[in-house]
């Protein structure tokens, strides 16, 4: 290896980087979450996920090619504000970090939900409140320290999901598990009436693609990876095609083989499948499992939403302590900072118990899409303008420029419109809206905003 090709110190490699963005997009969006999906949508489910998984490969696309290009702390969030000012910039910044500090508290009520089975008595609050001292502890860690961490908690949910969709394959081809009996009625009465509950697959992909807005980590960690023209490209397609696949064809089997009127929301929809195996103490290993996917997935949020703050304070569009980084390059004050957030968020759990988690990834899902809009519209601008200063700096294309920009443009933002359609997620969705508009007026009113 040359002296110039040496890893940069505490750089990612390609398995650390592809650790990490599994980490942050498989978590209660698919454990929990795809009950509620699965209510909503019916049969449509399935496919529900896979056009999820199509517009977070194109969102992933548009992110690693601006991200090699032009390296910057910030990602996506530095791209923006260079294309459209810095109150964009301003706006783009805020709205992941709230959006990833709602995404934490909807992770975190996760593993307070699945901690439950164990502890029925114990409240929802304290046990949010533990698990969020936790991860917040975890991330003070130097990202060796953090990707060793990931990696089994990662490999927890991968084995989990693999595993499920291996036993849904089992007793498709007539092998007898348990109570477990293969049941494609929904999907046989879904082709012989192929309109019925079309409806239902609209107003549930603002609840899909939650489970897939933690590709933002895929700019960030990028920014923070060896060699990334040559690593991040091949690493980002593993990512997306493998979780894609993994969503769909876990979605589908819930549906072959839980009983109608199942999945219960409050119960992963795992659990309750696992159950009608007959595996003794299936469904305790299999909580454990999904209460390590959700800590998993809630300590890359934190990394991610922290790193974030850290960039706006260097541009001087957050407080100035977020910046301070200890000896191992950490940005301590913002991971500290971001877990201080996250503990009055998790508040919420004490106040509304039962909604907490469906309100939560609501206006996050709201203001990550809002953030995808932004990537999709940032890449058309930035593309072109590179083009004209400096192609040779496009060391990767996301392809059909410029037409896949706009149909994902245009593919979220049919999404946005459809998910009032929902009134489970109108809350959120009212939420995320309110923390929009406030963020965006924050930008005029903020300190030292006279001199920007």
């Amino acid at each position: 290896m040359k002296p110039s090709e040496k890893k940069k110190p505490g750089a990612f490699n390609k398995t650390e980087f592809i650790i990490m963005a599994l980490g942050n997009i498989i978590g209660s969006g698919i454990f929990l979450a795809s009950g509620l999906v699965i209510g909503t949508a019916g049969a449509w489910a399935p496919l529900a996920y896979l056009a999820g998984g199509i517009i977070m490969s194109m969102e992933a696309a548009f992110m690693i090619e601006m991200t090699i290009a032009q390296p910057a702390a910030g990602a996506f969030k530095a791209h923006a504000q260079e294309v459209f000012g810095n109150w964009w910039g301003f706006v783009v910044g805020w709205m992941f970090w709230t959006s990833g500090v709602l995404g934490m508290a909807g992770e975190v009520t996760a593993c307070a939900i699945f901690a439950r089975l164990w502890l029925p008595k114990a409240p929802l609050w304290l046990l949010s409140l533990a698990f969020s001292v936790l991860i917040t502890a975890i991330n003070f860690n130097d990202l060796k320290g953090l990707s060793k961490i990931e990696l089994g908690l990662s490999l927890a949910k991968l084995a989990a999901l693999s595993l499920f969709i291996l036993a849904g394959l089992a007793v498709a081809a007539g092998m007898p598990l348990g109570q477990a009996t293969e049941n494609f009625a929904p999907f046989i009465a879904l082709f012989g009436a192929p309109a019925a509950g079309a409806a239902g697959l609209f107003t549930s992909m603002l609840l899909v693609l939650f489970a897939y807005t933690g590709t933002g980590i895929i700019g960030l960690a990028a920014t923070e990876t060896a060699h990334p023209a040559q690593v991040v490209p091949p690493a980002v397609k593993t990512v997306t095609i493998s979780v894609t696949a993994l969503y769909a064809l876990a979605v589908f089997f819930i549906i072959a083989l839980l009983p109608a009127g199942a999945p219960d929301p409050a119960v992963s929809p795992f659990v309750q499948a696992f159950s009608l195996f007959g595996i003794p103490h299936a469904a305790d290993v299999l909580n454990f499992v999904l209460l390590t996917a959700a800590l998993s997935a809630l300590n890359s949020q934190v990394y991610s939403s922290s790193r974030m703050l850290f960039s706006l304070a260097k541009d001087h569009q957050a407080p100035r302590l977020a910046a301070y980084q200890n000896r191992r390059g950490v940005p301590v004050a913002a991971v500290g900072i971001s877990g201080a957030v996250l503990l009055i968020a998790v508040m919420l759990s004490y106040l509304l118990p039962e909604k907490i988690f469906v309100y939560s990834i609501s206006a996050s899902g709201f203001l990550a899409l809002v953030n995808w809009l932004s990537v999709s519209a940032t890449h058309y601008f930035f593309r072109r303008r590179l083009l004209k200063a400096a192609p040779d700096k496009l060391k990767y294309r996301a392809p059909a420029y410029p037409y896949l920009s706009w149909i994902c443009f245009g593919a979220i933002l049919a999404v946005l419109v459809a998910a009032p359609l929902n009134p489970d997620q109108l809350p959120g969705l009212y939420s995320g809206g309110i923390l929009l508009l406030a963020i965006g007026i924050a930008y005029f009113i903020r300190p030292g905003a006279k001199t920007q």
